[in-house]
């Protein structure tokens, strides 16, 4: 046991230390936190250290040591879903709602749609991708809000690293980009309480257990944390005996959620929705930087488990085909669903154009999503070989066709209803740090 102990940290160094060496190479080609993270896992797995002699994935990471790492994974996952929960600011819709809905439905819509269809041909033709135990309208489903889903954290840092805080894009893009977010995990928590319902007569109970617990963290916990929030209680001059009960209250919530059939990671952003917003900023400063720091050095490990069942040179001609495909319903469909609907209610052209390449980030929410499909079983490891492959090239064209795009005469002169009140700016610089870091 110390021996799997003492490797298991031994691992963690190795990840970081890759993580740190990728870094100038992620910085200069200009790609967020997550694209370095995810390269680091499939580096470290069967498609690059695999190729050399001696099976090195498997010595490096024996399953008895991958055991230890999966918890300090789920310990990290916690803590930044937890952090991305609490930044997720709903006033960002407060005289946007119209323009917000219409953007966000069109930009779900469309790809939704497409992996419907998608969903349909692969139960048909290719059934081995899939997972054993599901149905096709689970699968269907599934698939519709992974392709359509949005990561709020990259598409935040993007708009602070170009400077759009202020503008009607960066307003604009940053609300769609939360109203996703949270549908998308309102989706993964029914299906998940679907999958694991164990038969069509539990899926009633497994949504009143799933609407019991959000009325219990709206009605019961979210009060108590605002009670929490506005006691001064301190040891010297930090504020640990809060920061403890919140890092218990993030666990139980997480515990609360796998007990119910759902994914421990839900538990943890829904109690960082929970959380009041109008905390004194010293006290949430306090609180918030040390949770986002320990998630941030912990995160990198869940990459490089997840990259350890990667095997991208094993797909072959027809996986990347899938790729292509997948790529063509995630990134054509959002794009142009979200520019139609942008253009629909009066967004000018450019403006539309640039919020529909914003809004194709992904990141860490997709690969949890990916991975709670393969653990449930709705995907099988192939299927969610192609669709991390899918997300992770997604990412890549964003924020170069977004420098690119906000060079156009007007793109950063948009202000006004759509742009950002001042509280509001802030929340988004904070929002715009690396990924890693939370958010």
């Amino acid at each position: 046991m110390e021996g799997s102990s003492s490797t298991a940290l031994a691992d963690i160094a190795t990840i970081l230390l890759i993580g740190l060496v990728l870094s100038p190479l992620r910085t200069r080609l200009r790609q967020p936190v997550v694209v370095g993270e995810i390269a680091v896992g499939v580096i470290l797995g069967p498609s690059v250290l695999g190729l050399l002699p001696g099976d090195l994935p498997h010595v490096l990471f024996p399953p008895h040591v991958r055991e230890h790492l999966s918890v300090i994974a789920q310990l990290g996952i916690a803590l930044f879903m937890f952090a991305a929960g609490w930044e997720l600011d709903l006033k960002q819709l407060n005289g946007r709602v119209r323009t917000v809905v219409a953007v966000t439905a069109a930009s779900v819509a469309v790809p939704f749609a497409l992996a419907v269809a998608l969903a349909v041909v692969l139960a048909a033709r290719w059934p081995r991708l899939i997972g054993t135990e599901t149905s096709p309208v689970l699968l269907a489903v599934f698939l519709g809000i992974a392709l359509s889903a949005s990561a709020l954290s990259v598409l935040a840092r993007i708009v602070g690293e170009n400077q759009l805080q202020t503008t009607r894009i960066g307003a604009m893009a940053t609300a769609c980009g939360a109203l996703t977010e949270i549908t998308a995990w309102c989706g993964v928590a029914c299906v998940a309480s679907v999958a694991r319902s164990g038969g069509s007569d539990r899926v009633l109970l497994a949504f009143a257990e799933l609407a019991s617990y959000a009325g219990a963290m709206a009605f019961v916990v979210r009060p108590l944390l605002r009670r929490l929030l506005r006691r001064p209680a301190r040891v010297d001059g930090h504020p640990l005996l809060v920061l403890l009960t919140l890092g218990s209250g993030i666990l139980l919530s997480a515990w609360t959620t796998s007990w119910l059939g759902m994914h421990a990671v839900i538990g943890a952003f829904a109690f960082g929705l929970a959380m009041p917003r109008d905390a004194a900023e010293e006290l949430r400063h306090a609180i918030e930087v040390p949770l986002r720091h320990a998630g941030a050095l912990l995160v990198p490990v869940f990459f490089a488990l997840t990259g350890l069942s990667v095997d991208i040179g094993g797909l072959g001609f027809g996986s990347l085909v899938a790729v292509l495909v997948f790529l063509a319903a995630t990134w054509g469909g959002k794009f142009a669903g979200a520019r139609l609907g942008a253009r629909l209610i009066g967004v000018p052209r450019g403006e539309a154009t640039t919020v529909a390449v914003l809004l194709n980030t992904k990141g860490l929410s997709e690969v949890l999503i990916l991975t709670l499909g393969r653990d449930l079983g709705i995907i099988g490891d192939r299927l969610f070989t192609v669709l991390l492959v899918t997300a992770f090239v997604a990412t890549l064209p964003v924020n170069p066709l977004v420098r690119r795009l906000i060079r156009a005469p007007g793109i950063r002169s948009g202000t006004g209803p759509a742009a950002l009140p001042r509280q509001q700016q802030d929340s988004a610089a904070r929002s715009g740090v690396e990924e890693a870091s939370g958010a």
